[in-house]
């Protein structure tokens, strides 16, 4: 491949899919004649193209590039190899797009081991403080993306519809559709699930739809959310890292890393009360005040500036799949190996993301068994509480029957007092009883004697001297 002076070559790996790195990439070099220095995208196999999308960015394929004292080559992050500088005495960069990806295919701890040592350029404010402190010895620049938004047009007329991205969360996704599906809430609302599909599709779904569902996993940015933002779609999801700059614009709900159910009350709210398109416009305008072009032109001419500030005197750089695909092969082994290779590194990142789900999952088992503790907890506590109440109450009570014990023991005293008095008094009458039938017996006895008879006369006249009646 010729060599050309003040040109900035950017590494990109043969990947066929969608990827918004590779977009990024392309979407530098296509902007690169406004920083003053020419740009053009290195694929290793020859006839590689990336059919997603459409570029007016420089191609050029093969496995070396000659590189002069002012050129400067982009390497991305998932293509630092362990134990291989790509092009030894030329200015180098690594362009992190994602620091989670920082040690995909690096093992060793002089990370990168390259001379001159590079610079790094970052996607996100996050990934700019995350590579600061993983790479203290290095420079770190921030250069933002930007959004195309003529692609991610905006459309007043919106239909219910809610889109979603699968390919970082694809049991996720499945999760989501069906809750959409079966609940009623959402019986007329069209649920769109795009995979494997060209940008341009993706641009025309987001145009007219209300509500975009972001996916991301382990992201260094998020540019899906962006540009779901640029077509005026109200964003509910995961910031996942790098995306949450992104969640500081209106019309973004953040939802709890994997809490599915919050996704679909926050989405069931905004389509209960759609934002107006005056609202939606604000979305639209916060991407374009943020992710401009003049953005980007601006902090990559600052970044390509530092990196020509490093001593260098060019060289042959060589393609980093070219430590994975031998030369000699016919151009289209090349490309199959390169292919395999990037297949080879989307399986690694999957099983990494499975795993990383595994690991959620357990977490969140274990965060269910905590709750479940501290529920129980929380339940026996509140029994003691009330144990100590009842115990409480229990003493008073006791208190109560003790002066209750005492009282039955002075009635009990009392009653026998009483019942010894009912039993004299008994006695009494009995005796008083006695004696006035002894009395009237006698009485009865006298007056039936010979003397009673005798005297009647006597008392007659008596009692007629007396003027008593009954004389």
């Amino acid at each position: 491949m010729s060599t050309m002076t003040r040109q900035v070559v950017y590494v990109v790996p043969d990947v066929a899919e969608p990827s918004g790195g590779v977009r990024a990439m392309y979407r530098h070099a296509e902007l690169a004649e406004r920083t003053g220095f020419d740009a053009k995208v290195w694929h290793f196999a020859e006839g590689f193209q990336a059919g997603w999308f459409s570029s007016t960015a420089p191609v050029v394929t093969g496995e070396t590039c000659e590189l002069g004292p002012d050129d400067v080559l982009v390497v991305p992050e998932v293509m630092v190899l362990d134990g291989f500088d790509p092009a030894p005495g030329v200015r180098k960069v690594v362009f992190n797009q994602n620091h989670y990806y920082t040690y995909d295919n690096f093992k060793g701890t002089d990370y990168p081991a390259w001379k001159p040592a590079p610079q790094v350029w970052a996607g996100s404010k996050v990934s700019v403080d995350v590579l600061t402190a993983l790479h203290p010895k290095l420079k770190v620049h921030l250069v933002p993306y930007v959004i195309d938004t003529a692609l991610y047009r905006f459309a007043e007329e919106r239909k219910r519809k809610i889109v979603l991205l699968p390919r970082k969360r694809p049991r996720e996704a499945a999760v989501l559709t069906a809750l959409f599906r079966n609940d009623k809430r959402f019986a007329a609302v069209e649920v769109v699930s795009l995979d494997d599909v060209s940008e341009q599709k993706i641009a025309d779904e987001l145009a007219d739809a209300s509500v975009f569902i972001a996916l991301g996993r382990d992201e260094g940015f998020g540019l899906p959310v962006a540009e779901a933002l640029s077509a005026g779609c109200v964003v509910i999801g995961y910031p996942a890292g790098g995306g949450a700059e992104l969640f500081e614009a209106p019309g973004t709900h953040a939802v709890e890393d994997a809490d599915v159910l919050a996704v679909v009350e926050k989405a069931a709210a905004v389509l209960a009360q759609e934002p107006t398109v005056e609202e939606r416009r604000t979305y639209r305008a916060w991407v374009e005040q943020h992710y401009s072009e003049d953005s980007l032109v601006s902090h990559l001419q600052a970044a390509i500036s530092a990196a020509t500030r490093t001593r260098a005197k060019g060289g042959t750089a060589r393609h980093p799949l070219s430590q994975v695909v031998t030369r000699a092969d016919p151009a289209e082994d090349q490309l199959e190996r390169s292919l395999r290779f990037a297949d080879e590194q989307k399986a690694a990142r999957e099983r990494a993301e499975s795993v990383a789900t595994g690991l959620e999952e357990a977490l969140g088992k274990a965060m269910a068994e905590l709750e479940e503790s501290r529920r129980r907890e929380y339940v026996v506590a509140q029994e003691l509480h009330d144990l100590k109440n009842e115990y409480t109450e229990l003493a008073k009570a006791a208190e109560r029957l003790t002066a209750l014990d005492e009282a039955t023991t002075l009635l009990a005293e009392y009653a026998r007092d009483n019942d010894r008095l009912n039993r004299r008094l008994d006695e009494e009458i009995r005796q008083h009883l006695h004696w006035r039938t002894t009395l009237q017996d006698k009485i009865a006895d006298l007056e039936r004697s010979t003397s009673w008879r005798v005297t009647a006369p006597l008392r007659k006249a008596s009692g007629a001297l007396k003027g008593g009646k009954n004389a």
